[in-house]
Protein backbone atom coordinates (compact mmCIF):
# COMPACT_ATOMS: atom_id res chain seq x y z
CA UNK A 1 0.00 0.00 0.00
CA UNK A 2 1.20 3.49 -0.88
CA UNK A 3 1.10 6.64 1.27
CA UNK A 4 -1.07 8.34 -1.36
CA UNK A 5 -3.85 5.86 -0.62
CA UNK A 6 -4.37 7.07 2.95
CA UNK A 7 -2.87 10.59 3.11
CA UNK A 8 -5.01 13.67 3.70
CA UNK A 9 -4.95 15.98 0.67
CA UNK A 10 -6.85 18.96 2.07
CA UNK A 11 -3.99 20.28 4.20
CA UNK A 12 -4.16 23.32 6.45
CA UNK A 13 -0.85 25.17 6.33
CA UNK A 14 0.69 28.42 7.49
CA UNK A 15 3.22 30.73 5.93
CA UNK A 16 6.53 31.60 7.56
CA UNK A 17 5.27 35.05 8.64
CA UNK A 18 2.21 33.73 10.52
CA UNK A 19 2.15 34.91 14.15
CA UNK A 20 2.84 32.02 16.50
CA UNK A 21 -0.27 32.81 18.51
CA UNK A 22 -2.32 32.16 15.34
CA UNK A 23 -0.39 28.95 14.65
CA UNK A 24 -1.16 27.77 18.18
CA UNK A 25 -4.85 28.49 17.70
CA UNK A 26 -4.94 26.48 14.46
CA UNK A 27 -3.21 23.53 16.11
CA UNK A 28 -5.51 23.64 19.14
CA UNK A 29 -8.76 24.21 17.24
CA UNK A 30 -8.09 21.36 14.81
CA UNK A 31 -6.41 19.06 17.33
CA UNK A 32 -3.30 18.78 15.13
CA UNK A 33 0.09 17.66 16.40
CA UNK A 34 1.93 19.67 13.75
CA UNK A 35 1.39 22.13 10.94
CA UNK A 36 3.44 22.46 7.74
CA UNK A 37 4.99 25.83 7.00
CA UNK A 38 4.66 26.43 3.27
CA UNK A 39 6.02 29.08 0.94
CA UNK A 40 5.20 29.06 -2.77
CA UNK A 41 3.65 25.56 -2.43
CA UNK A 42 6.90 24.15 -0.98
CA UNK A 43 7.35 22.84 2.53
CA UNK A 44 10.00 24.92 4.27
CA UNK A 45 9.41 23.63 7.78
CA UNK A 46 6.97 22.28 10.32
CA UNK A 47 5.71 23.60 13.64
CA UNK A 48 4.78 20.96 16.17
CA UNK A 49 2.88 21.40 19.40
CA UNK A 50 6.14 20.78 21.28
CA UNK A 51 7.69 23.88 19.67
CA UNK A 52 5.39 26.02 21.80
CA UNK A 53 6.76 24.92 25.14
CA UNK A 54 9.77 26.90 26.23
CA UNK A 55 12.61 24.62 27.21
CA UNK A 56 14.04 24.77 30.72
CA UNK A 57 11.06 26.69 32.12
CA UNK A 58 8.74 23.92 33.17
CA UNK A 59 5.48 24.06 31.31
CA UNK A 60 5.51 27.61 29.93
CA UNK A 61 3.24 27.68 26.88
CA UNK A 62 4.56 30.48 24.69
CA UNK A 63 1.28 31.70 23.09
CA UNK A 64 -0.38 32.00 26.52
CA UNK A 65 2.62 33.98 27.75
CA UNK A 66 2.37 36.26 24.71
CA UNK A 67 -1.35 36.83 25.32
CA UNK A 68 -0.64 37.60 28.97
CA UNK A 69 2.00 40.18 28.08
CA UNK A 70 -0.20 41.84 25.46
CA UNK A 71 -3.22 42.05 27.75
CA UNK A 72 -1.40 43.14 30.89
CA UNK A 73 -0.07 46.35 29.30
CA UNK A 74 3.02 46.09 31.50
CA UNK A 75 5.42 46.42 28.59
CA UNK A 76 5.66 50.18 29.02
CA UNK A 77 6.89 49.77 32.62
CA UNK A 78 9.89 47.64 31.67
CA UNK A 79 13.45 48.90 31.23
CA UNK A 80 14.40 49.46 27.57
CA UNK A 81 16.63 46.36 27.28
CA UNK A 82 13.90 44.10 28.70
CA UNK A 83 11.27 45.80 26.55
CA UNK A 84 13.22 44.88 23.40
CA UNK A 85 13.41 41.22 24.44
CA UNK A 86 9.68 41.07 25.13
CA UNK A 87 8.92 42.75 21.79
CA UNK A 88 10.91 40.02 20.04
CA UNK A 89 8.70 37.40 21.69
CA UNK A 90 5.52 39.30 20.82
CA UNK A 91 6.61 39.54 17.19
CA UNK A 92 7.55 35.86 16.85
CA UNK A 93 6.48 34.14 13.66
CA UNK A 94 6.19 30.54 12.49
CA UNK A 95 9.63 30.78 10.88
CA UNK A 96 11.13 31.58 14.30
CA UNK A 97 10.07 28.32 15.96
CA UNK A 98 9.61 25.89 13.06
CA UNK A 99 11.86 22.93 12.40
CA UNK A 100 13.33 23.76 9.01
CA UNK A 101 14.72 20.27 8.56
CA UNK A 102 11.39 18.44 8.73
CA UNK A 103 11.14 14.97 7.32
CA UNK A 104 8.85 14.64 4.33
CA UNK A 105 7.62 11.56 2.51
CA UNK A 106 6.60 10.93 -1.08
CA UNK A 107 3.08 9.84 -2.04
CA UNK A 108 4.57 6.83 -3.85
CA UNK A 109 6.44 5.63 -0.73
CA UNK A 110 5.25 2.38 0.75
CA UNK A 111 3.42 2.43 4.08
CA UNK A 112 6.17 0.19 5.49
CA UNK A 113 8.68 3.02 4.99
CA UNK A 114 6.36 5.31 6.93
CA UNK A 115 6.03 2.80 9.77
CA UNK A 116 9.80 2.56 9.89
CA UNK A 117 10.08 6.38 10.10
CA UNK A 118 7.59 6.47 12.98
CA UNK A 119 9.64 3.89 14.84
CA UNK A 120 12.91 5.75 14.24
CA UNK A 121 11.78 9.31 14.89
CA UNK A 122 8.60 9.12 17.00
CA UNK A 123 7.19 12.05 14.95
CA UNK A 124 3.41 12.02 14.55
CA UNK A 125 3.08 14.03 11.35
CA UNK A 126 4.81 13.97 7.98
CA UNK A 127 4.18 16.34 5.09
CA UNK A 128 3.79 14.49 1.78
CA UNK A 129 5.63 16.19 -1.08
CA UNK A 130 6.05 15.52 -4.77
CA UNK A 131 9.34 15.42 -6.66
CA UNK A 132 9.38 19.26 -6.72
CA UNK A 133 9.07 19.39 -2.90
CA UNK A 134 5.56 20.82 -3.25
CA UNK A 135 3.05 19.85 -0.59
CA UNK A 136 0.46 17.35 -1.87
CA UNK A 137 -0.78 15.93 1.41
CA UNK A 138 -0.10 15.05 5.00
CA UNK A 139 -0.03 11.78 6.88
CA UNK A 140 -0.20 11.20 10.62
CA UNK A 141 0.00 8.33 13.05
CA UNK A 142 -3.81 8.54 13.28
CA UNK A 143 -4.03 7.75 9.58
CA UNK A 144 -1.99 4.60 10.17
CA UNK A 145 -4.22 3.69 13.09
CA UNK A 146 -7.18 4.00 10.74
CA UNK A 147 -5.74 1.12 8.71
CA UNK A 148 -5.68 -1.09 11.78
CA UNK A 149 -9.20 -0.12 12.81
Amino acid sequence: MKIKEIMITNVITVGPEEKISNVAQILFKNRFHALPVVEEKKVIGIVSENDFFVKDTGNLFLPSYIDFIEQSKQLDNLPENKKENVKKILDSRAKDIMAADCLCVNPEDDILRLISLYQETKYNTYPVVNENKELVGIITSADLMGLIA
